[in-house]
């Protein structure tokens, strides 16, 4: 009698458990996708950075994705995206956000010369 009662546990168990297997064959498996376009599109920009963002998006085009590393001179940096603070270091913000919310690395220099003519 006690081994009639685990039976028909354990068979009970058994039937529940085959039809979960038959639900989960049934529907179809998780893709993920690489979506690097859209991802980009869904990042919130702050408004100070719009302009900018945007003007280097026009100068690299379907380069500017993760993974790119920009070079520029602060007189460069300077004509594509103004500053009234003419220093390298007026570029700090955005060059966090891009590199932590994009991926994408923008390294500005400076050309003024140190130990030069006082």
């Amino acid at each position: 009698m006690f081994t009639d009662i685990i039976n028909r546990i354990l068979e009970s168990e058994r039937d529940f458990g085959s039809n979960r297997q038959e639900e989960n064959i049934k529907a179809e498996p998780d893709v993920i996708e690489e979506k690097t376009a859209e991802i980009q599109e869904e990042i919130k920009i702050p408004k100070k950075y719009q302009n900018d963002i945007e003007a280097l998006r026009e100068m690299y085009g379907e380069n500017f994705k993760t993974g790119l590393c920009i070079n520029l001179t602060l007189k460069q940096a300077l004509e594509i995206m103004p500053r009234e603070r003419l220093r390298v270091d007026a570029y700090i913000g955005l060059i966090s956000f891009l590199k932590a919310k994009m991926g994408i690395e923008l390294n500005i220099t400076s050309q003024k010369s140190k130990g030069g003519k006082q």
